[in-house]
């Protein structure tokens, strides 16, 4: 016999089965959700710099790198960079274009090497790029593939500071050379470098110090 007041037993178990399904799927939009983060192409301007400090194959150092203006090279939208006397020019989406001296490319990359925006986790790309050297009156010519990925997301703790950053990472097919870069949107640039077997040997280096116009 039912009690005056009381709710039937199948409607009990029914709606406490839907209050257990209703807390199943907060639960589970909790758990499975997730920000997707993602680093828009920067735009430089004259007078922002990054201080670096670096160990090499020549020992320890400390180079600025300094945008001094944009321009056009070789008819590309450009930046040009001074870091400690030698200049670079870097496309708008950050790809090495050339090292020049004076009036002279000393070394000239064909087409620029890249990068792919918005950086992403996950997000990989490859570039094969007809690499010119040009010292002492001779010249050297070589072709490379690197292959690139967005490695992860992280803190990095440097001189400068602890940045959210991007992990990128270069490997290049023929030489086995790799490079890893963290890149941080809050510096515009990257706060911390590793290369192995490049042309320049191995270095790392780490930011010091920046200033944004």
């Amino acid at each position: 016999m039912m009690r005056r007041g009381s709710l039937p037993l199948p409607v009990v178990l029914l709606a406490a089965l839907t209050v257990s399904l209703a807390l199943a799927g907060c639960e589970s939009a909790g758990s499975g959700s997730h920000i997707v983060t993602m680093a828009e192409q920067p735009t430089w301007h004259a007078g922002d710099s990054w201080t670096y400090r670096g160990r090499g194959r020549s020992g320890t150092y400390n180079v600025t790198r300094k945008v001094l203006r944009e321009g056009v090279f070789q008819g590309r939208d450009a930046y040009e960079i001074d870091a400690g006397g030698t200049h670079y020019w870097y496309t708008k989406q950050l790809g090495y274009l050339a090292r020049t001296s004076g009036d002279q490319v000393t070394r000239l990359a064909t087409p620029p090497e890249d990068w792919q925006w918005p950086l992403q986790v996950g997000k990989q790309w490859s570039a094969t790029v007809h690499w010119t050297d040009r010292t002492g009156g001779q010249e050297q010519s070589y072709t490379l593939t690197g292959v690139w990925a967005v490695e992860g997301y992280e803190d990095v703790k440097t001189p400068a500071g602890t940045f959210k950053a991007y992990k990128v990472t270069r490997r290049e097919i023929e030489s086995g050379a790799s490079q890893e870069f963290w890149y941080s949107p809050d510096v515009k640039g990257w706060v911390q470098i590793r290369a192995r077997n490049t042309a320049d040997g191995d270095y790392e280096e780490e930011l010091t110090s920046f200033t944004l116009r």
